[in-house]
């Protein structure tokens, strides 16, 4: 599996962590209030965890699948015909 989709997902990660980090900043100038910033802190939290889980496991399937194409290209190995 090419690196670059590993990228990709640390990049999103850092991405909604930086907007969690944003959200605070806002709270401690008051620009936004302490509950709302809770919220949409809670739910940014929520979906960076839920999109992590998801595409990590989408990911560790398309490697298995892959891992598996070579297996079954390659043909049975020599321990297997004993």
């Amino acid at each position: 599996m090419k690196s670059t989709a590993y990228e990709r997902l640390l990049q999103l990660n850092r991405c909604l962590e930086q907007v969690a980090e944003i959200l605070e900043q806002f709270r401690q100038d008051g620009t936004i209030h302490a509950i709302y910033a809770s919220s949409r802190t809670r739910a940014v939290e929520e979906l960076r965890a839920d999109m992590s889980h998801v595409l990590a496991g989408m990911l560790s399937q398309k490697e298995f699948a892959a891992c598996a194409g070579l297996v079954q290209k390659a043909g049975p190995s020599p321990e297997a015909e004993e």
